[in-house]
């Protein structure tokens, strides 16, 4: 039987590392890095969430009773920290803020900007009824109709979400019953035409006597 020329690393080990030493430093430099960059990674993103976090916290506790310095303050920390997930909170906040202050314009444009930005976000069922809500407060009650429809009829709608739409849904089609049916017109009598006069027949004046 012949020997195995491959090197045997338990009689041969330093031997063996001397020649592999550059290959085994790398390779422990690699996973140092990567180790180090995974975990700095974790840190920064952790800072960010914090940050972020900080900045909708800051919010909540300005000393105002201004619903408008509320809304105006959630935008912005929706723009300052796009990307990050305290921004879609954020927006929502801003939207609602604005329904409460009865500002429908702002409101459903919040409303409509948190759907084009988050179609199937954590809040999207609540800014469909946001924005539904909005369309009735400006007489647009025939499109508020249509979305309390969508979401009672949505069987993955929240249940407190549902009930709310279910109930807008009634009074908002209250509302518009007596539009639906267009009263008859009263006819109008038209007055009679006066009849012509009869001429009066002229006396007829006496025979002369001839006698």
């Amino acid at each position: 039987m012949s020997e195995s020329s491959e090197p045997d690393i338990m009689y041969n080990g330093a031997e063996w590392f001397d020649q592999n030493k550059g290959k085994l430093l790398n390779g422990a430099l690699a996973v140092i890095l990567g180790v180090g960059g995974y975990q700095w990674f974790n840190m920064s993103q952790a800072d960010s969430r914090v940050a972020s976090e900080s900045a909708l916290f800051a919010v909540q506790n300005l000393d105002s009773t201004n619903l408008v310095e509320f809304a105006e303050a959630y935008a912005k920390v929706s723009t300052d920290q796009a990307g990050e997930p305290v921004a879609e909170r954020a927006l929502i906040l801003s939207a609602r803020t604005w329904l409460e202050a009865a500002d429908y314009d702002k409101a459903q444009a919040a409303f409509e900007s948190y759907l084009g930005k988050h179609a199937n976000g954590n809040w999207a069922n609540e800014a469909k009824l946001g924005q539904a809500i909005c369309q009735e407060a400006k007489d647009d009650v025939a499109d508020a109709i249509r979305t309390y429809q969508s979401l009672t009829n949505n069987p993955s709608v929240n249940i407190n979400i549902k009930n709310r739409a279910t109930a807008l849904l009634e009074a908002a089609q209250t509302k518009l019953e007596p539009l639906v049916a267009k009263p008859k017109p009263v006819p109008v009598l038209q007055p009679e035409a006066p009849k012509p006069a009869v001429p009066a027949v002229p006396p007829t004046s006496a025979a002369p006597d001839n006698k």
